[in-house]
């Protein structure tokens, strides 16, 4: 038996300017006409967790009978309106975040989890003090609730995520891992030739800090029964990575605005559909 699926992340609606009633009915008439039976989204939709629920909520309904939607959330998802406790314990089934979904008729499992950073793509890792501070008044991700700082959270991440391979391993099951952050620093982009005095360099790195962890890339690659981690949060063109077992691929439909353009298609709905990643399984 073959499945299809599909995977898209990082469709930020509201930075982008997109109207939602148009971009709901053209992603659900895109995902019915190609037969996609599961749809999976990796975080950064809106720039709150309400929003975000509400809007895969109606494209869930759109596409009663024909896909089953599931999403994990990005860091933009979680700005507003989004508490600690129930971003971890949402009691939404179509809501993946350190649960997993077995794809009927084969032996594929889709684990989900938000993931986070530990600052280890930077050249500051050791100093994550330093690189804290930077956040607190830089990053727009100091206003998310957490308990503890950043690198506690990854260990939280990696606990769960290695809880939930076990489990795969225990059901003989063959893993795709949705998640947003990226789970290698190889995944990032070339460093920008813009990158060129001590200051530039300086916000570089820390920028970097925030993008991901090697850390989840290793324990991926250890497990022995991942074949694919799905990944959003880095923006424009990213080729796929195989290390091992796992090969790592991004579907960010990025920004553009007046000041940005990552956009390789003149329309929205353009752009989501260049990106999105297509999977026929058995």
């Amino acid at each position: 038996m073959k499945i299809r699926i599909a995977f898209s992340s990082d469709n930020h609606i509201d930075v982008n300017r997109v109207d939602p009633d148009q971009a709901l009915k053209g992603q659900a008439d895109y995902l019915a006409q190609h037969g996609i039976q599961y749809y999976f989204y990796g975080g950064d939709l809106f720039n709150d967790f309400t929003q975000t629920r509400h809007y895969l909520d109606q494209l869930q309904t759109l596409l009663a009978g024909q896909t089953r939607v599931y999403y994990i959330a990005g860091n933009h998802d979680l700005l507003q309106h989004a508490p600690y406790h129930l971003v971890e314990t949402l009691a939404d089934p179509a809501y993946l975040h350190n649960r997993f979904v077995d794809l009927p008729g084969t032996n594929w499992r889709v684990i989900g989890n938000n993931g986070w950073y530990d600052y280890s793509f930077s050249k500051y890792a050791d100093q994550p003090q330093r690189v804290t501070r930077w956040k607190r008044v830089y990053w727009l991700d100091s206003v998310i609730d957490l308990p503890g700082d950043d690198r506690e959270q990854m260990d939280r991440v990696l606990e769960q995520v290695r809880a939930q391979l076990m489990a795969a391993q225990q059901d003989h099951k063959r893993v795709i891992l949705l998640t947003h952050f990226a789970p290698r620093h190889e995944l990032l982009a070339p460093k920008p030739a813009a990158v060129d005095t001590p200051r530039r360099e300086y916000f570089y790195q820390m920028i970097n800090a925030m993008m991901g962890s090697d850390r989840l890339g290793r324990l991926l690659e250890k497990s022995g029964n991942v074949y694919y981690a799905c990944y959003g949060h880095l923006h424009g063109i990213h080729p796929s990575l195989t290390r091992g077992l796992v090969t790592y691929l991004n579907q960010a439909v990025g920004v553009r605005n007046k000041r940005i353009n990552e956009w390789q298609q003149s329309n929205f709905l353009a752009q989501w559909q260049s990106c999105l990643r297509i999977m026929d399984l058995s």
